[in-house]
């Protein structure tokens, strides 16, 4: 065996899954989405894939380090000049510096291209939001069943039958959404749609618009967002333009606070207003 082969490949297959891991993080929902939906890919959930990310990364700063430690002349060779004199900032040198430095700057400032990269990674997590579904309120699967019934509003009688006819029996009134999903195979989503009951017993009328800005709601549009809180799309955007605001129904809440130059709970607090919410 050669220790600078082992080296090298080790540095070779920790930059792979790096890479691998990198994308996969890139696509990822958010954090509230994955754990809600109880979210995998290739039967590993999004921490144990930043987990493999971080440790990877690390691994390939040793490997890295050992390889420059046996390739120290070959490394230096790139920086001398044709005199064989060591140079830092040869041509080659400077070239590669620039690159790098042009990356981070546009990407610090946010400015095409790097800006489009960041914007695809936003899009793709936007639509696993909308398909997969977000949680009622941050880390929600955290809570205990007699919290999150509370907060959410359900019976718990009500919430329990329904458990109970989908076969699922509540030892313990405090266990956690998490738990209880995961002993009983379902994602804390899927879970909660079996306490609320069959969809045409749902409550149809307008549910009250809150007076604080629930997490992700930012990212839902204006048309989403009214049919989530059965309130007429028509109507709030009467209300919203009746406010002197300029109003793209398809545009995200926080998109349409910007384009406005307000915050988007002033744009909740102007919904609220106009329907008459107390």
């Amino acid at each position: 065996m050669s220790l600078r082969r082992i080296v090298s490949l080790t540095l070779l297959m920790s930059i792979a899954l790096m890479l691998t891991s990198s994308i996969i993080l890139f696509i990822v929902p958010q954090g509230r989405v994955a754990y809600w939906s109880d979210w995998s890919l290739w039967g590993l959930t999004k921490t144990q894939w930043g987990n493999l990310h971080t440790n990877s990364g690390f691994l390939m700063l040793l490997a890295g380090f050992f390889h420059l430690y046996y390739n120290w002349r070959p490394v230096t060779s790139y920086m001398k000049n044709k005199a064989r004199d060591f140079r830092l900032f040869t041509p080659n040198f400077n070239v590669a510096l620039g690159v790098t430095a042009v990356v981070a700057t546009l990407t610090l400032l946010e400015v095409p291209p790097m800006v489009w990269v960041q914007n695809l990674g936003e899009g793709i997590k936007d639509d696993a939001a909308l398909a997969l579904g977000e949680p009622p309120y941050g880390h929600a699967e955290e809570s205990g069943l007699r919290i999150f019934l509370r907060n959410v509003g359900l019976d718990k009688d009500v919430a329990k039958t329904h458990l109970a006819a989908a076969g699922i029996e509540v030892a313990d009134p405090d266990v956690t959404i998490a738990k209880l999903a995961h002993d009983n195979g379902l994602s804390p989503h899927e879970l909660f749609e079996i306490m609320k009951g069959p969809a045409e017993q749902w409550p149809t009328g307008p549910k009250a618009i809150p007076t604080s800005m629930p997490m992700g709601s930012g990212r839902l549009s204006l048309a989403v967002f009214c049919e989530n809180y059965n309130r007429d799309l028509g109507e709030a955007v009467g209300i919203l333009e009746a406010a002197g605001l300029t109003v793209d129904p398809q545009q995200s809440l926080k998109d349409i606070a910007a384009t406005n130059d307000i915050e988007a709970l002033d744009l909740l607090d102007k919904l609220r207003a106009g329907f008459g919410d107390k």
